[in-house]
C-alpha cells in the first residue's frame, strides 16, 4: 500500500516498499539457496542443543503437530521439514533464522541458560554442561585438537575431578539463579547422579585434548576464598563445610602444581600449559580448535552459563586477545621452576585464611 502526498512542489513517496523489497530479497534468496545446506545448519544446531536424540525427538514431537515417528523420519532426511515447521522450530529453539541464511548476521548462537517459560533452571544447566562435554569430546577425538582457555575462575577441566569446589561453584550458580526465598544453603544442595557423571567425563575427556593453554587470572585463590568467607558469615555454609573445601582446595593446589611440573596430566602426548595473567582478566573465555569438527568459541558467564559462537571474525578476535595476554603472564608450565613454587606457595597462603 502507498501513501502519496505533495512536498515541496513535488511527490513523495510514504510507503514499505524497502521492507517488502527485503522481505522479497530474502524469499528469493530462501528460493535459490540449496535446501540441503539449511536442513543440514538446522539440524546441527538441533543436536547441538539436545545431543540425546531420544530427548530431541521428544522435544520436537512437543513443538510440533507430530508423531514420534514422523521426527524420526525429518532427522533421518527421509521427509523434509516444511518451512512453516522449520520457522516453528527455529523460535522454539532460540535459533536465528537470519544467521542460517546468512543475511545481516553474524553466526552467533547462544546457550539457553535464561529461565524460560516453566524451563527449570537446574535442567538447562544439564543442558548446557552436556553442549559443553560434547564439545570436549569432539576436541579429545582429534590429533590436532586445542583449547586455550583464560579464565578468572578456577578452571572448570582442573576441578571437574574435585567434588567440594564444584559442589561450590553450584551453590554459588543456584544462589544466583533461584529466588531469595528459595535459596538453599551449602549443605543442603545435593549434587544429583546425572550431574556426577557429566562432572566425571568432562573431567576423563578434557585429559585427552591434544593441547590445553590455561591463562588463569592471579585472584583466582582469592577470589574464591574471598566467597566462601562471605557465605560463612552469612550462614549459608557452616565451618565444617569451610574445612572440607579448604582441604580439598590443598588438594587440588597440589594436583595443579603437579600438572605445570610435569606439563601434563596423564600422558606426555596430551600437552597442559599454565601461565598466571600478570593483569586482571575481566572474562572467562575459551577457544576450541580442531580440523575434525567446526572451530568454535565459549564465552563464559553467570557461572556455568555459555555463549557459544562459530562466527570466524569473533574467533580471530579472540585469539588476537589470548596472544597479549599470554605475552603478559608468567609461564608455570616446566620451566620456571622458582616462579612455580613461589606462586603455590603463596597460593597455600591464602587458602590457609579459611
Amino acid at each position: 500500500m502507498f501513501f502519496i502526498r505533495k512536498e515541496n512542489g513535488g511527490k513523495k513517496i510514504f510507503d514499505f516498499r524497502k521492507k517488502i523489497i527485503k522481505i522479497y530479497e530474502n524469499y528469493k534468496y530462501i528460493k535459490v539457496m540449496k535446501y540441503e545446506i539449511l536442513y543440514r545448519d538446522l539440524l546441527n544446531q538441533l543436536k547441538n542443543q539436545i545431543p540425546q536424540k531420544s530427548k530431541l525427538v521428544a522435544k520436537l514431537a512437543d513443538t510440533l503437530p507430530l508423531g514420534k515417528m514422523a521426527v524420526y523420519r525429518r532427522l533421518r532426511q527421509e521427509v523434509p521439514f516444511t518451512f512453516e515447521e522449520i520457522v516453528t522450530v527455529v523460535k522454539e529453539f532460540n535459533i536465528s533464522l537470519d544467521n542460517m541464511l546468512g543475511i545481516e548476521a553474524r553466526p552467533l548462537f547462544p546457550f539457553r541458560f535464561q529461565s524460560i517459560r516453566n524451563e527449570n533452571p537446574i535442567e538447562i544447566n544439564y543442558l548446557i554442561l552436556e553442549k559443553y562435554l560434547q564439545a570436549i569430546k569432539n576436541v579429545a577425538s582429534d590429533s590436532t585438537g586445542k583449547i586455550s582457555l583464560v579464565s578468572n575462575l578456577l578452571p572448570q577441566l582442573f576441578y571437574a575431578g574435585f567434588k567440594f569446589i564444584y559442589h561450590f561453584y553450584y551453590f554459588k550458580w543456584q544462589y544466583y539463579s533461584i529466588p531469595g526465598n528459595q535459596v538453599k544453603s551449602y549443605h543442603e544442595i545435593t549434587l544429583p547422579e546425572r550431574l556426577i557423571q557429566i562432572i566425571e567425563d568432562i573431567f576423563v575427556n578434557y585429559k585427552r585434548v591434544k593441547a590445553c593453554y590455561f591463562i588463569l587470572d592471579n585472584q583466582i585463590f582469592q577470589n574464591f576464598v574471598n566467597d566462601v568467607i562471605y557465605f560463612n558469615c552469612i550462614r549459608l555454609i557452616r565451618d565444617d563445610d569451610i574445612l572440607r573445601i579448604k582441604n580439598e582446595l590443598f588438594r587440588f593446589l597440589d594436583y595443579m602444581e603437579s600438572i605445570a611440573s610435569r606439563g601434563f596430566v596423564d600422558k606426555p602426548s596430551n600437552k597442559v600449559l599454565i601461565y598466571i595473567s600478570e593483569t586482571n582478566i575481566d572474562t572467562s573465555y575459551a577457544c576450541i580448535d580442531s580440523q575434525s569438527s567446526s572451530r568454535f568459541a565459549l564465552i563464559w558467564s553467570f557461572i556455568f552459563n555459555s555463549i557459544l559462537t562459530f562466527d570466524d571474525e569473533t574467533l580471530k578476535m579472540i585469539m588476537l586477545r589470548i596472544r597479549p595476554i599470554i605475552r603478559t603472564s608468567t609461564l608455570l608450565s616446566v620451566t620456571g621452576k622458582k616462579q612455580r613454587m613461589m606462586f603455590f606457595e603463596t597460593q597455600r597462603k591464602i587458602v590457609g585464611q579459611l
